[in-house]
């Protein structure tokens, strides 16, 4: 499912973070923390709002940067951006076994292993699914995110 993404760089950041922040609220840990960590590494395109994540993933999310092929073990959340292949894969064979979820914001195929990737194009936003990431993965999306997402495969 695609909406409408506005072209203004400060309605782009609420826009992808009240993104981010459904897909949050349709996630459960192993453990329920209190306040969810979001460590963001990489060269972001937006901005992100923790006051919007906060409001639609119904509970505080303390935001992050951490440097890319970083250490991932205070994160809950891993949002990345732009960076080298090897430096991502680092960081997700990082966070393999431990309750993170993972979100690309620049793998629109969604193939580099990350459970969600945002579309970032002109004129609309949605995001894709890594079905292989999720079932590898020890957080659980409830299976109505499938209805709001395109579904991917996997790494191919």
């Amino acid at each position: 499912m695609e909406s409408k993404f506005p072209s203004d760089a400060a309605e782009q950041a609420i826009a992808v973070s009240r993104t981010i922040g459904g897909i949050i609220s349709y996630t459960r840990w192993p453990v329920n923390p209190q306040q969810l960590r979001l460590c963001i590494s990489g060269a972001t395109q937006i901005a992100l709002r923790p006051a919007e994540i906060d409001r639609n993933a119904s509970r505080p999310v303390a935001l992050r940067k951490i440097a890319a092929g970083g250490t991932t073990s205070d994160c809950d959340i891993l949002y990345l951006g732009a960076m080298a292949p090897d430096q991502q894969r680092q960081m997700i064979s990082g966070i393999h076994g431990r309750g993170v979820l993972s979100i690309a914001e620049t793998d629109p195929l969604c193939r580099g292993g990350t459970m969600f990737c945002l579309h970032l194009r002109s004129g609309s936003l949605g995001f894709r699914l890594s079905v292989d990431a999720i079932s590898r993965g020890t957080v659980r999306v409830d299976p109505r995110v499938l209805r709001i997402s395109s579904a991917s495969g996997g790494p191919a």
